[in-house]
């Protein structure tokens, strides 16, 4: 049975396999076909001749549906799934027109309305190239920030998301010329391309969080409308018990309003012309590629960032808190007990460790026989829980009954007065990311011995985030000491 298959999917489809009958006609302008080139073109011809077929029996179908319906909701499941909502909605690649939103100055939230419905469906349908999250995760990620951020987000869904920007995007790829049609799509910014969404780890964070689990266990937030993200913290308040009639006292806690203001982190992704001709294969990689890059920088950025200019705080320069180690530059159980104990109790219940894996096995060797129970679990790897569902650490054991995550970026081994090991409460390390990855297309690469081309592209790319610990007093640090 055939793979189902959306319009909108269908047309990506028509038009790969249109563009590489083109590029076939023009390699052999003027020639016989040879044998293994004749059977590729007569099978991309059948393909084609499918894709049409199906595609216009989708749009009757849908359309029939539609008038049968007339002003009602209607619902058509199976290959081409879409949802009317009320009479006049946009339908199809209609709904990525913008001009088409009616604006009522007495309404406002209708045409905000009208932007969120019409990204939700254009999320309903999209086709994710990556392996490391499912569809449905990438979906319920996107239509967490449609709804719950302002109409920026759905707008660039719309932007980045049409058939003709994402076959703009292509071309531009393989440097070949756009359409008038196509050039107005790019029109969207002038300091860079916006990538599609669907490749967008701004929107999608595809990280695995093997050595850098601070997404997969922080508090994220994203924000689409400045560069900047004003929180609020404040004490715990007192409650006491009086006698009947007793004035009550001011138990005002003290209030702060941190801010996070997001800076640019930028990587260069190189890819080969071979690559790019294989444009499925060359969307996940770069999806992969992005988000490796990301990741990498993030890894020491949001664990041991210094907080001043540019650079956003880590978690481990947030903790300010420190308890020492046994002297001679050694680690002991009670050192872990310390560690526990000097930790407030309002953050131990879903405090997590932090540590290099290198710390890890040192603690492993104190306890060899058991007696102390240090580690209650000894299992298989398995993948790290959000801090929402209470989490397990991206190792799948718990020291003293607590979480805990491998982090490479922290210290290896045991520094005098360096931070070795944490134990936070990750929900008050915010991660905020400003949405939106744009990409600039470098045509050719040179090497650096001759400065002769190397067959390579290069696509620059920049983003913007930060982080910081909203409370010093939700994470304890264990220290060296000599």
């Amino acid at each position: 049975m055939a793979t189902p298959m959306t319009i909108e999917e269908l047309d990506a489809a028509i038009e790969d396999v249109r563009t590489r009958i083109q590029e076939l006609d023009t390699e052999y302008a003027g020639q016989a076909l040879p044998d293994e080139k004749r059977a590729e073109w007569n099978g991309l011809n059948e393909e084609l001749e499918g894709h049409v077929k199906l595609r216009d029996e989708l749009v009757q179908r849908r359309e029939r549906v539609i008038a049968l319906a007339g002003n009602e909701n209607a619902v058509v499941a199976g290959a081409d799934t879409f949802q009317v909502s009320r009479a006049g909605v946009a339908r199809g690649d209609d709904i990525y027109d913008l001009t088409t939103i009616r604006m009522n100055a007495g309404n406002p939230e209708e045409a905000a309305g009208e932007l969120r419905d019409r990204a939700l469906r254009s999320v309903e349908g999209a086709v994710f190239p990556t392996d490391r999250k499912s569809k449905e995760d990438c979906q319920n990620r996107l239509a967490m920030l449609v709804e719950g951020g302002d109409e920026s987000v759905a707008r660039r869904i719309l932007r980045t998301g049409s058939p003709v920007y994402r076959r703009a995007f292509r071309k531009t790829l393989r440097g070949e010329p756009l359409t008038a049609e196509e050039s107005r799509a790019f029109t969207l910014s002038t300091t860079g391309i916006p990538i599609p969404y669907t490749l967008d780890p701004t929107l999608i964070h595809i990280s695995n969080s093997v050595v850098n689990p601070m997404r997969a266990v922080s508090k994220i937030i994203t924000i689409s409308a400045s560069n900047q993200w004003l929180g609020a913290t404040s004490g715990a308040i007192t409650a006491t018990r009086i006698t009947e009639t007793t004035e009550a006292t001011d138990n005002t806690p003290t209030l702060a309003q941190p801010s996070v203001t997001v800076t640019k982190a930028h990587a260069f992704v190189p890819f080969s012309v071979e690559a790019e001709g294989d444009w499925p294969n060359m969307e996940a990689e770069l999806t992969s590629l992005f988000a490796d890059a990301k990741d990498d920088e993030e890894a020491t950025a949001f664990v041991t960032g210094a907080g001043t200019g540019v650079n956003p705080q880590g978690i481990v320069t947030g903790s300010t808190g420190t308890t020492p180690a046994s002297t001679g530059l050694t680690i002991t159980a009670a050192n872990l007990y310390s560690l526990e104990a000097a930790l407030a109790p309002r953050f131990r219940p879903r405090a997590q460790f932090f540590a290099n894996r290198a710390m890890y096995n040192i603690i492993r060797a104190l306890d060899t026989a058991g007696g102390a129970q240090l580690w209650l679990r000894i299992g298989d790897l398995i993948q790290n829980d959000p801090a929402s569902s209470g989490g397990v650490g991206n190792t799948g054991l718990r020291l003293l009954g607590y979480p805990v995550n491998e982090v490479s970026t922290m210290s290896a081994t045991v520094v005098n007065a360096t931070k070795i090991m944490l134990l936070a409460d990750p929900n008050f390390f915010v991660i905020v990311d400003r949405v939106g990855m744009n990409v600039e297309l470098v045509p050719q690469i040179f090497g650096a011995t001759s400065r002769f081309p190397t067959g390579q592209r290069g696509m620059y790319a920049w983003w913007r985030n930060s982080s910081l610990l909203l409370n010093a007093a939700a994470s304890r640090a264990l220290t060296g000491t000599t």
